[in-house]
């Protein structure tokens, strides 16, 4: 059911009514059945206007500059306002100074229905941009028309896509909620989502929150994905004691230390290079990677080195441990530290980041339908990460990700979104929450 809304300030105009006779036969429980045909008017595409307001909404979410780690704090507040007025209930959970989760709901308070999530901050611009990173620019894309600016793909786009839904939502209508999820510092480790996620947990309000699906809506090209790598990354700090180069054979060199940790890192990355495969489509995947991002050490060519500083990310479907895979990598780090320590160096290790793999039951009958909603083929797994592994572990529901864009645009200069994912996204929304809520 459409709300029809005041042209000039976008806010309800006018009372909804449910259409004479509406009812809901969706059942309660969770079994193979628990989606079934509701007999109501749906809610169906929201057209063009809805897309020229998802463009507004978009233009407005771009000049909010909300690099990670920085504050979220203007564009948390002007989203919790905006979704009060079309009759949200929002709670806004702190995180560090300027940074701040947002929790909403539209409808019932009762379990059941759809999660939305996004995060809301974005990686910084940089340089090379041809057009203002914090200002959303109409683009000639291959694909046809499209607009650029830093978040429009990752993922600022799907969550215009969002708002612009529940501006013509009536969530005296539904009979299950829909929720709204934004986070901070996803871009860093998923590190803000994990108080929103406490709150589910612990709140009175929020423990109701048990939904029948959290969609994630990370940029994959409209196409369902049910399953992504975890990861774990680490900081190694090696000490030794700097010395004649001549006397290698007699002390540790510090950069020598950390060769041998990263060679035991290869090794681990090489007994699962057979599981790396590419599928007709295209798409890429493995069961484990392994990366030393940066190193830094040493003084002068003929000094053996007295510190040496690498990072390492280590990535792993949900079949695989962390822990037990760099079992290996501890012991080589063990060897090593007390060399080191014989010298008056030694190791020290700290864990940049750690999130959970995801992987969704392909099977479970949610995943049929929206795979049938989204009509862009059969879920696959995803090569990145997200914050899909951390739902999974707190709500007891399945977990998709699926939104607009292409995540091969993203983190880089001239990030864009084309208008053909913006309709598709506007197209899927009111079909999902038709599908689960109404």
């Amino acid at each position: 059911m459409l709300i029809c809304l005041d042209p000039a300030t976008h806010q309800r105009s006018g009372a909804a009514r449910a259409p004479d006779g509406a009812s809901s036969s969706r059942a309660s429980g969770p079994g193979p059945g628990y989606i079934r045909t509701v007999q109501h008017e749906p809610l169906g595409d929201i057209g063009s206007a809805g897309l020229d307001r998802t463009l507004e909404l978009l233009a407005h979410l771009v000049t909010l500059p909300t690099e990670s780690r920085t504050s979220n704090r203007a564009l948390i507040e002007w989203t919790a306002d905006h979704l009060r007025t079309f009759g949200a209930a929002v709670s806004i959970i702190d995180g560090p100074p300027g940074r701040a989760n947002l929790l909403a709901t539209v409808g019932p308070e009762q379990p059941g229905g759809l999660l939305l999530s996004g995060h809301t901050d974005v990686v910084a611009a940089g340089e090379g941009w041809a057009t203002p990173a914090y200002e959303m620019t109409p683009v000639d894309l291959a694909a046809g028309r499209g607009v650029a600016g830093r978040g429009t793909a990752d993922m600022k786009g799907f969550i215009a896509c969002v708002l612009a839904t529940v501006e013509v939502l009536d969530g005296s209508a539904l009979v299950r909620p829909v929720h709204i999820a934004l986070s901070y510092d996803e871009e860093v480790g998923c590190v803000g989502v994990r108080s929103l996620l406490d709150q589910l947990a612990a709140g009175a309000r929020h423990r109701a929150v048990r939904p029948d699906l959290v969609m994630i809506g990370e940029p994959t090209m409209m196409r369902p994905r049910h399953a992504h790598l975890g990861k774990v990354a680490y900081r190694l700090d090696f000490a030794a004691r700097a010395a004649h180069s001549s006397l290698s054979p007699f002390q540790p060199s510090a950069i020598g230390s950390a060769a041998r940790v990263i060679a035991a890192l290869d090794a681990v990355a090489e007994a699962h290079l057979a599981t790396a495969t590419r599928d007709a489509s295209g798409e890429l995947s493995a069961d484990v990677t392994v990366n030393v991002g940066t190193i830094h050490g040493g003084t002068a060519l003929n000094v053996l080195a007295d510190w040496c500083e690498i990072t390492f990310e280590l990535r792993h479907t949900a079949a695989f441990d962390p822990d037990e895979l760099l079992g290996p990598v501890w012991d080589c780090l063990e060897r090593e530290r007390l060399a080191l320590v014989n010298v008056g160096g030694g190791i020290e290790i700290e864990e940049i980041t750690r999130y959970p793999a995801l992987m969704t039951d392909r099977t479970v009958n949610v995943v049929a339908v929206v795979e049938r909603l989204a009509d862009r083929g059969q879920s696959v797994p995803v090569g990145f990460g997200t914050e899909g592994g951390l739902f999974a572990a707190a709500v007891d529901a399945p977990v998709l990700i699926c939104g607009p864009g292409d995540i091969g645009v993203a983190h880089r200069p001239d990030e864009h979104v084309s208008i053909e994912q913006l309709q598709a996204c506007l197209a899927f929304l009111p079909r999902l929450i038709d599908a689960l809520c109404r």
